[in-house]
């Protein structure tokens, strides 16, 4: 859901080297929101993941220095009964997995893809194996994650080109936002 509310607000530049750097942003970002998250750093109840990821990230310098590890045992119990939100090792594993998310996206919902040639949830799985620190990223992750992507499309915010071109001249104002 982070990557889907991050596409919406802005239309992907046509230069790889932004785009990189755009997706090398938010999954630093991501990895941060995680992190914070699992050393203990509650975030307020009816506050999100995605709406963490729009937040400037936080300037705690106890969370650099201390080994994730080490912490576990300060963690009050209901901090250690559930599960992380998400289960990246590092900024690396979030980036990889928003680029190969963006690649599902537009592999399951490009009309001009015949049907026999779309990724399957076995292919997905297997493109994203090895890319946590190594490991796999659990399977139940990545098939909700194939799931929801497959049910409704991450649609990037259209620009007044797009637009006009789909629906000509007509009420523009309503459909640009």
């Amino acid at each position: 859901e982070a990557l889907r509310m991050f596409l919406s607000t802005f239309r992907l530049p046509g230069e790889a080297q932004c785009i990189d750097r755009l997706m090398e942003s938010f999954a630093s970002r991501l990895f941060e929101v995680q992190l914070v998250q699992l050393l203990g750093h509650r975030l307020e109840q009816t506050q999100s993941v995605e709406k963490a990821m729009l937040e400037p990230p936080r300037d705690n310098t106890d969370c650099d220095s201390v080994n994730a590890n080490e912490r576990v045992g300060a963690l009050d119990p209901p901090a250690l009964t559930h599960q992380p939100v998400l289960p990246f090792k590092n900024a690396d594993a979030a980036y990889i997995l928003s680029f190969s998310t963006i690649m599902l996206n537009t592999d399951l919902h490009n009309p001009n893809m015949k049907e026999e040639r779309r990724m399957t949830l076995e292919q997905f799985i297997r493109n994203n194996r090895g890319i946590n620190d190594g490991a796999d990223l659990p399977v139940e992750f990545l098939t909700s994650l194939y799931q929801e992507i497959k049910n409704d499309e991450i649609k990037m915010k259209a620009d007044l080109d797009d637009v006009i071109l789909q629906k000509g001249m007509g009420n523009v104002d309503s459909d640009v936002q």
